[in-house]
């Protein structure tokens, strides 16, 4: 109890007056209506009339009982609304029972597994499944992409209000974010909880802008993500250049360098050579990799140039949570962030208990602290110094 009282405390100091050292761009112009005026068509006579994602107008019923969500990224903000128990459907990785994926929102509510698919062979939605679930939705929402068919003839051969929403991020795209989790509070009639997960992650994202703002451009560390999974377990070269933690952190993500030299862009392999002559100051692994027979954490231990990194020498590798095996995990992105800070500028987190913050995190979004049980997925190394060569 002491120690969440103290993170609430640690947190708690920068819900004003910080300023962000963030390297981004403008924020992107995001159709629709501002929150106030969600609030106005909130109040209308006829539904609700609101402006989804891509600009399109539509018109959903009040008392939502049930919805469809479908996408990455889409019954996450669900069970960050704390609704996961409208949702008639769920994705394949969702249902996924033989493998489970450990994603956060699933291990908190494990029934989504057992609730039928979206569609019959992918995830797009087909108008024909609709008509067999037991519960008929009010609203069908769609994130990512649905290439069988339009959002505007979904509507049109279900007669149900289709909502495109985006996924968002924590950084460059945190408007579509903070759009898309007001508009599924508006439609859902949880407008408070919707406003209460934004300010929190306004708030976590403020305490690791506080505690890093000093860190100059020179003093930066070299970091490096392997084992980059999107979303299948992948080697130690696997890597991307756009790492959200890698945003939230100042800290020069190489394979971003590496990637601008190259133009790559995105997820990519890295050669090894290229890994041993930057020499990051400190390693970091996707541990969905230590499901592969030859994970990237064998090939550190087998790979001679690998070892002599200082880097590797010095004890400097780290397990993290996957961020991107269905959607972008934006609580993953925050704790991991809080491990690379950890990493590379000690002296400003020595408050700071990785796992703890976690199960912090956890326990605001889903209700309980998980941590621990998504761990075992890892062989216990998640958010940990990586014990080599034992």
């Amino acid at each position: 109890m002491m120690i969440v009282v103290g993170l609430l405390l640690i947190i708690g100091l920068c819900t004003s007056g910080c300023t962000s050292n963030e390297k981004s761009k403008p924020p992107e112009s995001i159709p629709g209506p501002s929150i106030i005026d969600l609030e106005d068509i909130a109040a209308s006579n006829s539904g609700i009339v609101l402006t989804d994602g891509i600009g399109r107008e539509v018109t959903v019923p009040r008392n939502v009982s049930h919805i469809l969500c479908s996408g990455p990224g889409c019954m996450r903000y669900l069970a960050y609304l704390q609704e996961t128990k409208k949702a008639v459907t769920a994705g394949q990785v969702e249902r996924d029972i033989k493998s489970p994926s450990p994603l956060p929102y699933l291990v908190a509510n494990p029934q989504i597994r057992t609730l039928p698919p979206t569609g019959k062979i992918t995830d797009a939605v087909e108008p024909s499944q609709i008509n067999g679930l037991n519960y008929r939705p009010d609203v069908i929402i769609l994130m990512g992409d649905n290439p069988q068919i339009s959002a505007d003839e979904l509507q049109r051969r279900t007669g149900i209000p289709v909502i495109v929403l985006q996924d968002g991020d924590l950084s460059y795209r945190r408007n579509a974010m903070n759009y898309s989790l007001r508009i599924m509070g508006l439609v859902l009639g949880t407008t408070e909880r919707a406003e209460e997960v934004i300010r929190f992650f306004d708030k976590v994202t403020e305490n690791l802008q506080a505690r890093t703002s000093m860190v100059s451009d020179f003093q930066q560390k070299k970091a490096y993500l392997g084992g980059f999974s999107n979303p299948d377990p992948e080697d130690l070269f696997s890597t991307t250049s756009i790492y959200m933690p890698l945003r939230l952190i100042p800290a020069h993500n190489i394979a971003e360098e590496y990637g601008n030299q190259n133009n790559l862009s995105g997820a990519f392999s890295i050669p090894k050579e290229a890994l041993i002559r930057i020499a990051p100051d400190a390693i970091f692994l996707d541990m969905t990799t230590w499901s592969l027979k030859e994970s990237a954490v064998a090939e550190i231990e087998k790979s001679e140039s690998i070892k002599g990194l200082p880097a590797v020498r010095q004890g400097e590798v780290y397990g993290l949570l996957p961020t991107a095996m269905y959607g972008e995990d934006h609580e993953s992105d925050l704790i991991n962030a809080y491990v690379i800070g950890k990493a590379l500028y000690p002296e400003k987190f020595t408050d700071v208990d990785p796992k703890v913050m976690a199960d912090y995190i956890y326990a605001f979004l889903y209700g309980e602290p998980i941590f621990e049980e998504i761990n075992k997925h890892y062989g216990g190394m998640a958010l940990s110094r990586i014990p080599l060569f034992t």
